[in-house]
Formats: structure tokens, sequence, C-alpha cells
């Protein structure tokens, strides 16, 4: 009986001791690539004080990992070079990269890219018009945005969201596929630097169209404690 008693309490330390493990702490934080120089409340300076503010302990980055060595020009996400890797530099932040190395890259985003240049080829009257909705849309939101916090909320996520409903429903369920594929990387990288830092602050780098997406599965994710991104902004006094 003894030593069944013993073999009982031996079997019951390691879920007690993944009981007692804490969550990380999950922030996502839209970042606008090239357009932060033309939102002035959320500019590249604004973006820094940003992410200082909420003084994280890992960054999730929209990078591929040679990204991180290499740190070469960057067209679009230009946040990198003139915000993000000297942050880096100073402060030393565990960084995880959510793009995938290839060949996964491309296996992933080959079809996503074809299926669009299938929709533009077979569709040119409702690929223009989408254009134009997208530019609009643009124009509004930016205009919108007064605040890091305003980039980061319901409003704008609920937008983004609307946007790619609407490109899914015209595009197909390529559409769909790619972009689930796309970020459910992201995800599974998010939730592996949950894993590896627990009670630690995760802050999530990426542009605002991913953002909402997310947003949604973290929520619930095992292992992680998500932030509401405005509250957590206004907290630090990012604004």
């Amino acid at each position: 009986m003894r030593w069944w008693m013993l073999l009982g309490v031996w079997l019951a330390l390691p879920m007690a001791a993944m009981a007692q493990v804490q969550p990380a702490t999950v922030v996502v934080l839209d970042t606008l690539h090239q357009m932060h120089a033309e939102v002035p409340a959320y500019d590249n300076t604004a973006l820094g004080h940003a992410i200082e503010r909420l003084k994280p302990d890992v960054l999730c980055v929209e990078l591929q990992p040679d990204d991180l060595v290499t740190r070469p020009p960057e067209k679009t996400k230009q946040e990198y070079p003139a915000v993000v890797y000297p942050l880096i530099d100073r402060h030393h932040y565990r960084v995880y990269a959510m793009e995938p190395a290839e060949p996964l890259y491309d296996r992933l985003l080959a079809p996503y890219r074809a299926n669009t240049v299938a929709f533009y080829s077979r569709e040119p009257a409702q690929a223009k018009a989408f254009g134009q909705y997208v530019d609009g849309l643009y124009e509004v939101l930016k205009a919108r945005w007064t605040s890091p916090a305003s980039v980061n909320d319901d409003v704008t996520d609920a937008a983004l969201r609307a946007k790619h409903a609407l490109q899914e429903a015209l595009m197909g369920p390529g559409e769909h596929a790619g972009w689930e594929a796309w970020n459910g990387h992201f995800l599974q990288v998010i939730q592996r630097a949950a894993r590896e830092n627990p009670r630690r602050r995760i802050v999530v780098l990426v542009g605002a169209e991913h953002g909402f997406w997310l947003r949604e599965h973290l929520r619930d994710a095992p292992g992680v404690t998500l932030l509401d991104t405005p509250q957590a902004l206004a907290d630090h006094g990012a604004d």
C-alpha cells in the first residue's frame, strides 16, 4: 500500500509542476511598415516609444530567421532598420522570427501569390474595384489613426477583418487557405515563444492586417495571457 501511495505522489509531481507554470503575457502591436511615414501620430519615433514602454522581454518579429543576422534593406518593412534593429541592440531582447525560412517560405507563399495573380487576370474589373476600395479604406484609416492605440483598437481590427472577408469572397478558397497558413505559422512561433518564456512579456510586432487574426487566435491559446493592446499602451503611458 505504501508503495502505491508513493507511486501516486510521484506521478502527480509533473502535473503539479505544470500547473504552477505561469503563462507568458503577450501584446500584439501592429506596425504600418512604410506607412509610418504617412501617420504622424505613429511615425517611427512613436513606434519605438511604444515598444520600449511596453517593456518586452521577448520580441516576435515579421522577418525570416536570416534577416535577423544579415539585416537587409527593407523597402516595405522600413520600421526594422529604422527602429526595431536599434532597439534589439540597445535592450538585447530575445527575438523570434515569425516568417519561415526556405523552403517553407516559398511553399507557403507561392500558391497564395499565384491565386492573387490568377484573380487579377481572371477578374480585372473586380480587381480594379477592390484596389480602389483598399486605397480608400487606408485613406480613412490613416486619417483616423491619431495614436498608437487607435492603430491597434477594435475599430481598426473590424475594418481590416471586413477587408479580408471581402478579399476571400472575391479571390476564392486559395486566398483563405493562403492567409490561414501564413498567419498560422506566425501563431505557431508565438506559441513556441510563450512556452519557452513563461512569466515573460512578449511583444508581437506584425503588420496591421495580421493583428486582428492573431488577437483572435491568441485570446484563448494555452500558455498565453493576451493583453488588450490599447489598454496596455495606456497603462504604460505610450500615448
